[in-house]
């Protein structure tokens, strides 16, 4: 058995007073017997409140992994989607001549600006405002 430290604890009357009458009344022989109870109680909660957290932490890290990949993946097909769509339009659709090309660049601003807040319309998260600012941009 190893060998145990003495402590020491310097405490008032009243709460000698009031550590030998609890001691007493819940069975202890003595009142070094009930701190150490105290402390050994205390030291195991508190380790199982930090082995609780951890836990808790653990599975908050876990379930932000598991959004961050399914935001990737979604991230992904629109890249793809988007893509696709541009690919389809270059080819399908002719330049204008160099003669209409100012004309069609104010044209095309105009349709973009209208594309723009129709789909700021349809959002329904913060995105909005930033879509906003891109329409306010020169």
């Amino acid at each position: 058995m190893a060998k145990r430290k003495r402590l020491e604890l310097r405490v008032s009357e009243d709460q000698y007073t009031f550590l030998r009458k609890t001691a007493q009344a819940s069975g202890f022989r003595s009142i070094s017997a009930y701190v150490l109870a105290l402390v050994t109680k205390d030291q195991r909660h508190s380790c199982g409140d930090q082995h609780d957290g951890a836990e808790a932490f653990a599975a908050s890290l876990n379930r932000l992994s598991r959004e961050i990949r399914t935001t990737h993946t979604a991230q992904q097909a629109v890249f793809a989607a988007i893509d696709s769509l541009v690919r389809l339009f270059l080819t399908c659709i002719p330049e204008p001549p160099p003669e209409e090309l100012d004309q069609a660049k104010r044209r095309a601003r105009l349709r973009y600006d209208r594309f723009l807040l129709a789909v700021a319309q349809n959002m329904t998260s913060d995105c909005r405002a930033t879509l906003t600012e891109l329409m306010d941009r020169p």
